[in-house]
């Protein structure tokens, strides 16, 4: 497996390890119906389907914000799922930045709430900061920062955290189309300097594509996985580059019929 950790994470349990997993929210309506799941260490899984059919409820398994079913098991990083866990992060769709904080404290909001030194907290910010392209802007609030400015440094809080899994739940799905390039590349520039191992979630299939190991498609509700599709295309990976390659239109269209599949099967 080519994933961002290559062989370097081989001897690491599973990032994410789901096994027959079914969840009901009201004991009536099925939201997840036997879904099983593994995320290797240093992979990047993309999860795709319609809206409904569970991709941020798993996301929120993982995280611990939900409680665990009785049917089916869930594992991070070789342990029992625990809300605050330290071996996983969490990027929302939303920026959701404090408002009255400055992008360096918001950037290291989540290194204080684990109740780390404030010196440590301040520096790791400004290091991720201008790993962002954020560099003179520390003191600046979130009203005086653009939408791509703002995720950017949501982006910074996330990695600042240092897990080692990162949940993200279609962060750049409210940006434009030229800033959301620019941060699909710079997600892959971190993530393959860093070796974290990351579930995204994602309605839009060229994302999907362009930055995932491997794109796993769900069904309608209730979710069930009706494909796992290896990305076979090279590392580093230029997002630019790839609208020529035949390979990433091919997988695209591979994904269309999957989702296709996914929905018949639904209406059936």
């Amino acid at each position: 497996m080519s994933g961002l950790g290559g062989s370097r994470t081989a001897a690491r349990p599973p990032a994410v390890d789901v096994q027959q997993l079914s969840l009901s929210f009201d004991g009536v309506r099925t939201v997840l119906d036997q879904v099983s799941l593994q995320v290797a260490a240093g992979e990047f899984v993309a999860l795709v389907g319609p809206s409904g059919c569970g991709k941020t409820t798993l996301l929120n398994l993982c995280a611990g914000l939900i409680p665990l079913p009785p049917q089916g098991t869930l594992a991070v990083c070789g342990e029992p799922v625990q809300l605050g866990s330290r071996r996983s992060a969490y990027m929302l769709a939303r920026d959701s930045l404090l408002p009255w904080a400055t992008a360096e404290e918001n950037a290291a909001f989540g290194l204080k709430v684990q109740g780390r030194p404030a010196a440590a907290c301040r520096e790791a910010a400004r290091a991720m900061l201008a790993r962002v392209g954020l560099q003179g802007f520390e003191q600046a609030y979130p009203k005086a920062l653009s939408h791509g400015m703002r995720q950017r440094v949501a982006l910074a809080r996330t990695f600042a955290l240092d897990a080692d899994l990162l949940l993200m739940d279609e962060p750049f799905g409210a940006l434009d189309a030229q800033t959301k390039l620019q941060l699909q590349d710079l997600l892959l520039q971190l993530c393959q300097e860093s070796m974290r191992s990351v579930v995204f979630v994602t309605h839009d299939l060229s994302e999907a594509v362009a930055v995932a190991d491997r794109v796993v498609v769900m069904s309608s509700r209730p979710g069930r996985i009706v494909a796992d599709v290896p990305v076979d295309l090279p590392r580093p990976r230029s997002i630019r580059a790839l609208q020529k390659d035949h390979r990433f239109h091919a997988l695209y269209a591979q994904l269309w019929q999957h989702l296709e599949e996914g929905w018949s099967h639904h209406a059936g």
